[in-house]
């Protein structure tokens, strides 16, 4: 199972950027994709729910305010992460012949949101469950979605939980409800927006050593280094997005995703990008530390309200 955070850090921009804005339609981009991946899978998808949810909670502002919308924000979703990530044929080691993505949703009254690893279903089908948590599914942002569906595109469970809910945030970021439209208008840098984030909490919360423990937890082999719902789970997911990006920008996004999806251990940070893990998360930290923002948080809240007031 993977899980996701929901605690609020209110001084950092996302909850800034989160709070002030309002649903829209979901769109699609990558900025970083170097090549044209293979020819995507035309799935048919199924939906099997285990209550009237639309029926029993109110949603409206929600980013999925109707069945409909949900269903037709999956469809639109995976496709969209397929293309982002270049993994078109994430489904053959499971089910090589399968045409249907079944998706099983819950909605409960949890923390966080979760998703099953996909599995082969009955007949030619993908299938997979989705937990999201009432808290997250009442934002007007959409988050939460692309990030499970990620987790499932992935498959397989990372060395690294640092890494693969990085590479989610990362999909999140880029094709979530109300999130690449913004920085598109403003041509904001997804990459140095997410660090400022950073650099600003890791200044305003953490001491020295608080700072280089937290940057030492990013990116190694392991699971969860801390509670999801505290303020250090909050900050090490958007370190572990922040050193992501710092990846795929400067490694490329099929280096990257050849890493995730096949390494073992931080050796393998040689074997498919050339660099060991020791000297690239100096690089990355030296990055932080010197980053000159593009923007200063007034800045941003202004053009937050001015976008989302459209």
């Amino acid at each position: 199972m993977k899980c996701r955070k929901n605690i609020q850090l209110t001084v950092l921009l996302i909850v800034m950027f989160l709070t002030l804005i309002s649903c829209t339609s979901a769109v699609s981009h990558s900025e970083s994709a170097k090549t044209t991946p293979p020819q995507q899978k035309d799935w048919n998808y199924a939906f099997h729910y285990t209550s009237d949810y639309w029926n029993h909670y109110d949603f409206s502002n929600s980013f999925i305010p109707t069945q409909n919308e949900f269903e037709t924000l999956v469809s639109v979703y995976i496709p969209q992460i397929e293309a982002l990530l270049g993994t078109p044929d994430w489904y053959t080691a499971i089910a090589p012949d399968a045409d249907t993505v079944f998706v099983n949703l819950e909605m409960g009254g949890t923390p966080h949101s979760m998703v099953t690893s996909p599995a082969k279903g009955a007949g030619e089908t993908i299938e997979f469950s989705i937990l999201l948590s009432f808290d997250q599914l009442n934002a007007p942002a959409d988050r939460a979605l692309p990030h499970e569906l990620t987790h499932s595109v992935l498959g397989r469970s990372c060395f690294s939980n640092s890494l693969e809910e990085g590479i989610c945030d990362y999909t999140a970021a880029r094709i979530g409800v109300n999130y690449f439209p913004f920085f598109e208008e403003y041509d904001i840098d997804i990459l140095d927006f997410f660090t400022y984030d950073v650099k600003i909490a890791l200044e305003q919360f953490y001491d020295t050593k608080k700072q280089n423990e937290m940057f030492d937890s990013v990116g190694r082999a392991g699971g969860y280094p801390y509670s999801l719902q505290t303020q250090d789970g909050f900050l090490w997911y958007e370190c572990s997005q922040s050193f992501v990006e710092y990846l795929v920008k400067n490694y490329g996004m099929e280096k990257t995703m050849q890493l995730i999806c096949e390494g073992k251990d931080e050796a393998d940070y040689q074997t498919y990008l050339g660099i060991s893990y020791e000297e690239l998360k100096g690089e990355w930290i030296t990055f932080v530390n010197n980053y000159e923002p593009q923007h200063t948080i007034e800045e941003y809240r202004k053009m937050t309200k001015a976008f989302f007031a459209q």
